[in-house]
């Protein structure tokens, strides 16, 4: 991978982590923490074009934990990976995006693909507390960390209606579409609960959602779904639409999502594409237009 920027002097933390790796005791946990408050990073990212930035890449293990990959070096990141982004960011930062928001991220990978250190939200909150330490804001003590309820919700539900759907559907096709059922719907939406312990305060039941398949011609299908009415919250979808042609597996995911701004927002219709990424389209169709909609955008990318 040919990466256009100065290169990071990380032998510090590199000998750091290499020291707390084979004996992890108190001691090497220190020199860690101290190693790499200060440090920069890459952090492999992908574009978000309705906000204009990046969103950092996410990676999960064999135990479904998921974590953000960071990389001390560029010799690190692996050659074989095609991300459409790297940005250079200090460590501080890398910690706030898991700490100072709700998510179910549960930490930082250093070099995933050949020491793998986790840092888990924990080891994020000793650097915080080293560093307030260090400039002498001790009016109290770091509180520990909390997600709401409503932003857990929130959070589970985006990141199934964002990611793990879109991810299914464009990796197996015809054979997820055909898959498709309340029950399966239901399972989706529940696994991050499952994922985080919290399945106990999962609350939608396959009756939660309405799945109406539309077989509009030979060459256009049209899945609508009707998502949870219930703990729909901000960047959360009313409404899934899944348009493909049967006969060439081309395929397009769209939402009606509500805004990002504050619950006052009103539903948009957002495309969610192949690669990851996601587009803010325009205000959501009037009820009884959508259908139409969404086959008319299907058609002109079709045709593009």
């Amino acid at each position: 991978m040919n990466i256009k920027m100065n290169d990071i002097d990380n032998s510090k933390l590199e000998a750091a982590m290499k020291a707390y790796a084979q004996d992890p005791d108190k001691d090497n946990l220190v020199k860690l923490v101290m190693a790499i408050k200060d440090t920069k990073l890459f952090v492999p990212a992908r574009a978000i074009p309705e906000k204009g930035g990046f969103q950092p890449y996410v990676i999960k293990n064999q135990e479904g934990e998921m974590y953000m990959p960071a990389f001390t070096a560029q010799a690190k990141l692996p050659k074989d990976q095609k991300y459409q982004g790297v940005l250079k960011l200090a460590y501080k930062q890398c910690a706030s995006m898991l700490l100072d928001n709700p998510t179910l991220v549960q930490g930082i990978a250093l070099n995933p693909f050949s020491e793998n250190l986790l840092l888990k939200v924990q080891m994020l909150e000793l650097t915080r507390k080293v560093e307030r330490h260090e400039m002498e804001i001790r009016q109290q003590k770091p509180k520990a960390m909390q997600i709401k309820a409503d932003d857990f919700r929130m959070v589970t539900r985006h990141n199934t209606e964002f990611h793990e759907i879109p991810e299914k559907l464009y990796a197996g096709k015809r054979e997820f579409i055909e898959s498709l059922s309340e029950d399966v719907l239901c399972e989706l939406y529940r696994e991050p609960y499952v994922q985080m312990g919290q399945a106990g305060h999962y609350s939608f039941t396959r009756d939660s959602f309405e799945i109406m398949d539309l077989n509009i011609r030979d060459d256009l299908n049209v899945i609508q779904i009707v998502a949870p009415a219930q703990y729909l919250y901000r960047t959360n979808c009313r409404e899934l639409y899944i348009v493909w042609n049967p006969q060439t597996e081309r395929i397009c995911y769209y939402v009606i999502a509500k805004g990002a701004k504050d619950e006052k927002d009103g539903f948009y219709l957002d495309v969610v594409k192949e690669d990851g990424s996601w587009e803010q389209l325009e205000d959501a169709p009037a009820e009884g237009s959508i259908i139409n909609r969404v086959m008319e955008l299907f058609e002109m990318a079709q045709g593009a």
